[in-house]
């Protein structure tokens, strides 16, 4: 089985904008591939966004928009136009996330899509681990083995997002998402800027960067 391992933070609209493709890499590849993810911390503490900012933030979500089909909800629009104060911190959703690897990285995607979903469509506050917790039962985790996987993970993150930092490094990267195929102890960067619009050419990087035989059609 190959790796694709995927540098990633909850609160980048570009890392949203990614999960219906992995879904469809998952889809495609079945057993073939597994997914790896490394915690990026975009926002590593709490970050208050000034207003003067926040028309940017809904421009560029827009494009994102635009360009990959992904849903931005009115009330997540409404919360970044009127919040009194608005704060990102991405430190507890990516613990969330990282609370809940598997071999296979589904999980843990299942996870991602529902934090990225409560942001962007409801405007949940995703910092607040009762609602992280709430997501966790939703995909059908139970409470208290979610709070104790959790707090491992939030013991972890900092390591695991040094190893991020340092796989970014490895193969000359720099922002979120970032996605690397390991196959053979090699590691590839896949580009992936067209495959938002056209997932069939990102399937047939994979198979170029990890030598495999399928078929590219989506």
């Amino acid at each position: 089985m190959i790796r694709l391992h995927m540098i990633f933070d909850p609160l980048c609209g570009w890392c949203y904008a990614a999960s219906p493709l992995l879904r469809k890499v998952q889809a495609h590849f079945s057993e073939q591939l597994s997914l790896v993810f490394h915690p990026g911390l975009l926002f590593a503490q709490a970050n208050i966004i000034p207003a003067s900012y926040r028309e940017h933030i809904i421009a560029a979500d827009q494009h994102i928009a635009t360009l990959s089909g992904v849903h931005f909800g009115p009330a997540y629009l409404q919360k970044i136009r009127t919040a009194t104060e608005l704060s990102y911190n991405s430190v507890p959703a990516s613990i969330a996330v990282m609370s809940v690897v598997d071999a296979t990285g589904s999980t843990c995607l299942q996870m991602l899509e529902k934090i990225q979903h409560a942001h962007y469509v409801d405007a949940a506050d995703v910092s607040d681990v009762k609602v992280l917790t709430r997501l966790a039962q939703e995909i059908g985790l139970e409470e208290q083995a979610f709070k104790e996987d959790y707090a491992c993970a939030e013991s972890a993150l900092q390591a695991q997002a040094r190893q991020a930092r340092q796989l970014l490094d490895k193969v000359a990267a720099r922002g979120f998402p970032t996605f690397v195929l390991e196959t053979a102890g090699q590691y590839v960067r896949l580009n992936h800027s067209v495959a938002y619009q056209d997932s069939g050419s990102f399937f047939a990087e994979i198979e170029r960067a990890g030598d495999l035989n399928l078929s590219t059609a989506t």
